[in-house]
């Protein structure tokens, strides 16, 4: 497998756990593709990422985990709605590593997997916290941070709402290393275009500057999957410069990609209601992608293949090569 220390040797000094099974599949969809008159379609299999569980958050956390195994701590505390997927991926690995979870939780409509994502949060032995809103629930996990260094002796680890930050980041530029190894390989042909949720952007911006250091030219489209005040253009180029000047600290000859030059699209139009608000789009998608044996959900990327689909069908990708992201577990 390409890595990140493949083409830059100096970020092998970046902390870091195996958590995952990579390089994660990509496969072709040519029945979809002909159904939805895409000239070439692809999917990235990050839904079987990780043998416990799958999904996006598992190479944001071999890097945010990793650090918190480096500075010996003890506990974590991180962030999400009460249907997290990036908590329950969390819960998971943490408990893997001998780490305490505790888990701020802020509210959310109901959704299938709500209540199945909270019962593997215990399972997994997570402390939950439930807050009244988002702002609540930061205010919480900043007097968390307090009673529990005073109580370990060791500050925990604070990870971010969705795991977003310069070393989750770093998770998605390694994946597009990585996907820059299997179009090397011949796995696929370069990508014209690549559609991926857009929540904490951390996973739409790693790929971008990924994607951007190795002279890849597709163009992320990042579709939105949370209210533009969550998830704003100046977080999101704060996100890519502090990613980005991580990985000069780390190696030199990293380029210094510029937030304004890499390939990122964030496309609107698909949230409807607000997040986690099912869509017909968004279930016409997971239908299509059922048909196809690929396992989607509502929130994030049923949203972000319903983009896809409203591109095919506008006649946006007939000459395309596209590549859908499944950041979803199937496991």
């Amino acid at each position: 497998m390409l890595s990140l220390p493949d083409r830059f040797p100096g970020t092998e000094s970046l902390a870091h756990v195996t958590l995952g099974c990579f390089p994660t599949p990509v496969e072709p969809m040519p029945k979809l593709a002909r159904l939805l008159g895409v000239q070439s379609l692809f999917v990235k299999r990050d839904d079987v990422s990780g043998g416990a569980y799958g999904g996006n958050k598992v190479r944001k956390l071999e890097f945010l985990l990793g650090q918190a195994l480096a500075e010996s701590r003890r506990a974590v505390i991180t962030f999400g709605a009460v249907g997290s997927n990036h908590v329950r991926a969390t819960a998971v690995y943490g408990a893997q590593l001998g780490l305490q979870v505790h888990a701020v939780l802020a509210p959310q409509p109901s959704t299938p997997n709500l209540e199945a994502n909270l019962l593997a949060d215990r399972a997994a032995g997570a402390t939950l916290y439930f807050a009244e809103s988002y702002s609540q629930a930061l205010r919480r996990g900043a007097e968390l941070h307090d009673e529990i260094t005073l109580h370990d002796g060791v500050e925990p680890f604070v990870i971010p709402f969705g795991g977003t930050n310069s070393r989750g980041t770093i998770g998605f530029v390694n994946a597009a290393i990585e996907l820059a190894g299997q179009i090397e390989a011949g796995a696929l042909p370069e990508p014209d275009l690549i559609y991926v949720p857009y929540g904490s952007t951390g996973t739409a911006s790693g790929l971008a500057i990924g994607l951007a250091a190795v002279g890849l030219r597709p163009s992320v489209v990042g579709v939105r999957v949370v209210p533009a005040e969550s998830m704003n253009p100046e977080r999101t180029r704060r996100v890519i410069e502090e990613a980005v000047t991580l990985l000069r600290e780390l190696d030199a000859g990293f380029p210094s990609v510029k937030p304004e030059s890499v390939a990122l699209e964030v496309r609107d139009g698909f949230l409807g209601d607000g997040y986690a608000s099912a869509t017909a789009e968004s279930l016409e998608a997971v239908a299509l992608a059922e048909a196809n044996n690929i396992h989607l959900e509502t929130t994030y990327t049923g949203k972000a293949l319903a983009a896809l689909v409203a591109d095919a069908r506008a006649g946006k990708l007939a000459r395309k090569t596209a590549l859908f992201w499944n950041t979803y577990s199937s496991r």
